[in-house]
């Protein structure tokens, strides 16, 4: 097996056999400034709003939203593109991996709206707000993962962004349109 083969099956598999029992102030303090940051964007552009979940389906949405996008986005951005030891290496290999990470996620959105989910979906992927909001993401979940090493941090971020997003912030699961 080559030693690509081996980082991409080794890598992501260890962060999600890693499990911070107590993780650091500095994540809860990360979550903290990304969850203010992103709730001023988005209510400040327009993006965001109050409105609850109006669907019959919505105990299938937490199940959903976990597996994709939280745990495949997680897995592939974090897990794949930000070796688990990178804080190890210095903070300048730290920030330029979490951000070769947080420009391809960001990439990805509009890529995923247009070809890969329905066509609703592409209006939002390129909203300058959504991106903006999409990259403080990426940065948060890099950065915590690189601090922790533990990939479960990084998808329970994103999972309950998201999940804070559909049921209450106007926000839709783009898969299901329910």
């Amino acid at each position: 097996m080559t030693v690509l083969w081996r980082y991409l099956l080794a890598n992501p598999l260890a962060g999600l056999r890693e499990y911070p029992r107590r993780p650091p102030r500095r994540v809860w303090v990360a979550v903290f400034l990304y969850s203010c940051w992103a709730t001023a964007v988005g209510f400040g552009s327009g993006l965001l709003e109050l409105e609850l979940v109006g669907s019959r389906l919505w105990w299938i949405l937490p199940v959903s939203l976990l597996v994709f996008p939280s745990f495949l986005e997680e897995f592939v951005f974090r897990g794949i593109l930000i070796a688990r030891t990178i804080a190890d290496r210095g903070a300048v290999r730290t920030w330029l991996a979490i951000g070769l990470s947080t420009v391809l996620f960001v990439l990805w959105h509009p890529f995923n709206g247009a070809f890969l989910l329905r066509r609703t979906a592409s209006d939002i992927s390129y909203d300058p707000s959504f991106l903006l909001i999409v990259a403080a993401l990426g940065v948060t979940c890099g950065y915590c993962y690189a601090v922790t090493r533990c990939l479960w941090v990084a998808v329970l971020i994103h999972w309950a962004t998201v999940m804070v997003w559909v049921f209450f912030l106007g926000g839709r699961n783009l898969l299901l349109e329910l």
